[in-house]
C-alpha cells in the first residue's frame, strides 16, 4: 500500500513536467545556438540585439520553469519517477498476453533530448570561451562613432597615464592614452583620450591606430596598435574576425561531428514502424539488472591479438529479460539500475526485425502485457542466438492493440534539488553578466569560470545531501 501510495502521488505531482521538460529541452539548445551564432557571426546591429534579448528570455524562462518545479516537486528519486512513467504509460494491464501491437510508436522526444544535451555542452564551450576571451571595452563611443561615419588613422601619442603594463618592451599595456584631433576650425589639434589594451608597450610618440569623425572631436575616439583590433570595435563584433575564422568552424564542426557520432553510434532513434511478419518475438520476463560483456569470437580478426581483444570488448549495463531460462540483455538511454527495481517482474514480449540494425546491435522493443513499449537494443549475436535456439517466433501483430511510449526520462526536471538548480541559476547570471556589461578586465575570465564551475558544485551537493550516512560509513569501512 505505502509503494502504491507513493507511486500515485507522483503520479498526481508531477504530470504537468513532462510538457515542461519538453519546453526546456526545446528552448535550451535554440537559444544556444542562436546566441552563439550571432554574437560571433554578427556586428553591433539590430538584429544581433533582438536576437541576444530573445535567447536571454528564453534561458531565463526555462531556469524560472526548472526552479518552480523543483521548489514544488524536486529531489525525488529517479525510481520513483520511473514508476510514475510506468504507471502513465501502461494503457491496458493485463490484455496483452497474446498479442503484439501492429504500430511501434518513434523516440522523437527521446533523441530530441539526448541530442538536445550533446548540442548544448558544445555550444557553451563555444559561447564561454567567446565571452570570456572577448573585449567589450568602448561599446558606447565605438557605436557613436561607427554611426557618424568614423575613419582610420594613424596618430602619435602625446600623452599615456594610468599604464600598466610590464617591464619588458614586448610586454602588452593597458593605459590611457592621448592623441591630437584635428578641430572643426581646422586650428591646433584637439587632445583627445582613450584607454585601450595593446599588444605591446607604447610610449610618447608611438603610433597607435585611431578611429575618430573627422572635424568632430567631441565624439571621441578609440584606438589600439592592432589595425583589426579598431575596426572590430567600430563593426561591433564580439572578437577579431581572424579568430571568428577559427572559432566558428571548429565550434560548428565539433558540434556537427558529435551529433552524428551520437546519432549512429548511441542513439536509440527511430521512427513510427510498422510490425510485420517478418519481425521476431519472444516472451520475456523482466528480472533485474546484470552487466553483459561481449567479447569478440576466437579466429576473428577482432580477436587477432590481446589488443585488439580489448579494445573490441564491450562492458553494457543492461536491462536482465528471462525466457525460458535464458538471459537476454536489454538496454535503453536510461538509469539502468533504477529501471530494474521498478520493471522487476514485468512481464512482456520482445520484439526486433533482423534487419534493422545499428552497428553491432539489432534495434528492439520491449512491449510489456501492460500497454507499454520501451525502445532499446539487443546485441546482435544474443539475438541471432535466440532465433538459433528455437525460443522465437514470427510476429503476428493484432491492429487493435495499442502500446504507449515509455519514456523513463519525461520527468527529468524534478530529480535534481535546490542546489543543482541554482547552478544554473548562478551561471546564467554569469553569462548574461558577460554579454550586456560593455567592460573588460580579468574579471571577464573569473566571472566565465564561476558561471562554468557553478553547476557542478551545486549537483555535487546535491549528490553530497542525497549520500545515505549509513551506506557512507560502510563503504569507508570496506575501503580500509
Amino acid at each position: 500500500m505505502s509503494s502504491k501510495w507513493t507511486l500515485d502521488k507522483g503520479a498526481k505531482d508531477v504530470r504537468a513536467y513532462p510538457r515542461c521538460g519538453r519546453f526546456v529541452t526545446s528552448a535550451v539548445p535554440f537559444a544556444l545556438v542562436a546566441l552563439t551564432a550571432t554574437w560571433l557571426f554578427l556586428g553591433a546591429v539590430p538584429m544581433r540585439t533582438a536576437v541576444v534579448w530573445c535567447s536571454l528570455a528564453l534561458l531565463g524562462s526555462s531556469v524560472i520553469i526548472w526552479a518552480s518545479a523543483v521548489l514544488r516537486d524536486g529531489d525525488r528519486s529517479r525510481g520513483e519517477i520511473y514508476g510514475w512513467a510506468v504507471r502513465k504509460a501502461s494503457m491496458s494491464p493485463g490484455r496483452g498476453e497474446s498479442t503484439v501491437p501492429l504500430r511501434m510508436s518513434g523516440t522523437r522526444w527521446l533523441t530530441i533530448r539526448y541530442g538536445g544535451a550533446v548540442v548544448t555542452s558544445l555550444t557553451l564551450t563555444a559561447l564561454w570561451v567567446t565571452l570570456a576571451a572577448s573585449d567589450a571595452r568602448g561599446i558606447g563611443t565605438s557605436a557613436v562613432l561607427a554611426r557618424e561615419g568614423a575613419v582610420i588613422e594613424q596618430r602619435p601619442i602625446v600623452r599615456i597615464e594610468n599604464q600598466d603594463a610590464g617591464r619588458s618592451r614586448r610586454s602588452s599595456a593597458t593605459a590611457d592614452y592621448t592623441v591630437l584631433l584635428p578641430s572643426s576650425a581646422g586650428r591646433h589639434g584637439v587632445p583627445v583620450s582613450f584607454r585601450a589594451h595593446t599588444d605591446r608597450r607604447q610610449g610618447i610618440g608611438s603610433e597607435l591606430y585611431v578611429a575618430s569623425v573627422p572635424g568632430r572631436p567631441e565624439l571621441g575616439a578609440i584606438g589600439d596598435d592592432r589595425l583589426a583590433e579598431v575596426e572590430r570595435q567600430l563593426a561591433g563584433r564580439a572578437v577579431e574576425f581572424s579568430n571568428i575564422l577559427v572559432i566558428g568552424p571548429l565550434w560548428l564542426l565539433a558540434t556537427l561531428a558529435a551529433t552524428m557520432g551520437w546519432a549512429l553510434t548511441e542513439s536509440i532513434r527511430r521512427p513510427a514502424r510498422t510490425v510485420t511478419p517478418d519481425w521476431r518475438t519472444l516472451r520475456v520476463t523482466v528480472t533485474g539488472t546484470e552487466q553483459h560483456v561481449e567479447a569478440p569470437l576466437p579466429g576473428s580478426p577482432e580477436a587477432a591479438d590481446e589488443k585488439k581483444r580489448r579494445e573490441n570488448t564491450r562492458v553494457l549495463q543492461c536491462l536482465a529479460l528471462e525466457c525460458h531460462g535464458q538471459k537476454i540483455p536489454f538496454r535503453s538511454q536510461m538509469g539502468t539500475e533504477a529501471a530494474g527495481e521498478v520493471l522487476s517482474g514485468t512481464r512482456g514480449r520482445l520484439l526486433w526485425h533482423p534487419r534493422q540494425r545499428r552497428g553491432r546491435d539489432v534495434l528492439a522493443e520491449l512491449v510489456s502485457d501492460d500497454g507499454w513499449q520501451l525502445p532499446g537494443a539487443v546485441p546482435v549475436r544474443v539475438a541471432e542466438k535466440a532465433v538459433a535456439d528455437g525460443l522465437t517466433v514470427p510476429a503476428r501483430p493484432d491492429p487493435e492493440r495499442r502500446v504507449r511510449l515509455l519514456d523513463l526520462g519525461a520527468g527529468w526536471m524534478v530529480t535534481a534539488s535546490l542546489p543543482g538548480v541554482m547552478g544554473f541559476a548562478v551561471a546564467f547570471g554569469c553569462l548574461a553578466t558577460l554579454l550586456l556589461v560593455p567592460d573588460s578586465g580579468a574579471w571577464r575570465w573569473w566571472t566565465a569560470v564561476a558561471g562554468v564551475l557553478a553547476p557542478g558544485v551545486g549537483f555535487t551537493v546535491q549528490a553530497v545531501e542525497r549520500t545515505d550516512p549509513e551506506a557512507a560509513a560502510q563503504q569507508l569501512q570496506g575501503s580500509r
